[in-house]
């Protein structure tokens, strides 16, 4: 039965732009959402921050400026964008392994996940700028 027919792949099939943006073919089953979320990882001893660009209950699709390996096994601590009981803020923790690298750009495929309350050290270097400041040429 040809994917789009099939309900088990429904949605698996769609035309879509990877983070090149270049054209390809959707593989994944769960929907992801474009999001801006300031993310901390750590894959093995490699720690750093980075940006989620789309997130879904399968995984998610982040900014890192460390060199990692397809497979390696990753923690992600993403700034939630919604309070608890509108006055705690929350991180998804999210465990899982990388899927695919792409120009600075990893996706992360999830094996399990929670939400924990974040500390105020997290909010305080979640709100830290990360990118350098743009240079501007004066001629």
């Amino acid at each position: 039965m040809p994917p789009a027919t099939n309900p088990a792949h429904r949605g698996a099939v769609l035309a879509t732009r990877g983070a090149s943006g270049k054209p390809g073919r959707e593989r994944r089953q769960n929907v992801r959402f474009p999001m801006k979320l300031p993310v901390r990882y750590t894959a093995g001893k490699i720690h750093g921050w980075g940006r989620i660009l789309n997130i879904g209950s399968g995984g998610a699709l982040l900014t890192i400026a460390e060199p990692v390996k397809v497979g390696q096994r990753i923690q992600l601590c993403i700034g939630w964008p919604v309070l608890l009981h509108e006055r705690v803020h929350l991180i998804l923790v999210a465990d899982g392994s990388i899927i695919r690298i792409e120009d600075g750009h990893a996706a992360v495929k999830f094996e399990r996940y929670r939400f924990r309350t974040a500390n105020s050290e997290f909010r305080k270097q979640a709100l830290s700028p990360r990118d350098p400041p743009p240079v501007h040429s004066h001629r």
